[in-house]
């Protein structure tokens, strides 16, 4: 019976000696914990300005974007809009001179000249209208680059972004709508090219003279107004540049109310998670 009271100092003094090593593991296990708790509140933080990072990165960005192609636009359609000013006073011009020609003339011809008298003056008319006009009007898209260059210098939002890209659409819309009345009037006058070089065989509907002219003036019709025609499928420069853009830019978050459940499952149990964006 006396090996008992040899073995009790003995679990004594094993229990003082592990009780600082139980201790100080527990500290460590609660640091540990600390630690794990900051990081998580550190990601939750970063997460949380997440957001806010990619809505600058994403409005800086698109605003470079649309910088580049307001300038490409407005430089391409300026070139254009003088190309088009000089081919339609240049051709409404010789055709409204074509015109006084076969319809002042004196003694009069045929009534198959007077007739081409009367086309000619009344295209030439429409061509040489649409020249001016497209002479003295400032295109929009030079005075929407200068409102845009002025509103970036003071710093760009989300909102006056948003603004030019409606202007950018409404300018793709506008000159959708142009080409296709470019189109028509094109059609008009290969149509009309056609009609002379159709009557101008007809045996004594003119002279020898003026079945040469109508064979010329007709050809050159129908060649320019097919040509025109088929250049009128080719988008403009705003058009391009509103496809571009959207091909282009990145998504901006949103403010649009979004909800979903999902299932969730941990240690401790499981259920249905709910979340929502307001």
């Amino acid at each position: 019976m006396r090996p008992i009271p040899t073995l009790i100092p003995i679990l004594t003094l094993l229990s003082l000696s592990l009780s600082p090593a139980a201790g100080a593991a527990q500290e460590e296990n609660q640091d540990e914990s600390r630690d794990g708790d900051a990081t998580v509140e550190a990601e939750a933080d970063v997460i949380a300005q997440e957001p806010d990072l990619f809505d600058r990165d994403a409005l800086a960005y698109n605003a470079e974007i649309l910088d580049e192609l307001l300038t490409r636009s407005a430089e391409q359609t300026i070139r254009e809009k003088k190309f088009a000013a000089a081919a339609g006073i240049a051709g409404g011009s010789i055709l409204l001179g074509l015109s006084a020609w076969r319809l002042l003339e004196n003694p009069p011809g045929s009534q198959y000249t007077r007739g081409l008298g009367v086309m000619f003056m009344t295209l030439g008319m429409a061509d040489l209208t649409t020249g001016v006009f497209a002479a003295v009007r400032a295109s929009h898209e030079r005075r929407r680059l200068e409102r845009w260059q002025k509103s970036r210098s003071q710093g760009i939002t989300r909102v006056e972004l948003a603004h030019f890209e409606g202007e950018l659409q409404a300018s793709q819309e506008l000159r959708e709508g142009e080409r296709l009345l470019v189109r028509w009037a094109a059609l008009t006058h290969a149509l009309a090219g056609a009609l002379v070089l159709a009557f101008t065989p007809i045996p004594g509907i003119a002279g020898r003279a003026d079945r040469a002219a109508g064979y010329i003036i007709g050809a050159v019709f129908f060649s320019v107004g097919m040509a025109t025609f088929g250049a009128s499928f080719r988008k403009t420069p705003s058009e391009k540049a509103w496809s571009e853009y959207n091909s282009r830019k990145r998504p901006m978050p949103g403010h649009e109310f979004s909800w979903g459940l999902a299932p969730s499952v941990s240690r401790r149990g499981a259920g249905l998670s709910f979340g929502g964006t307001f």
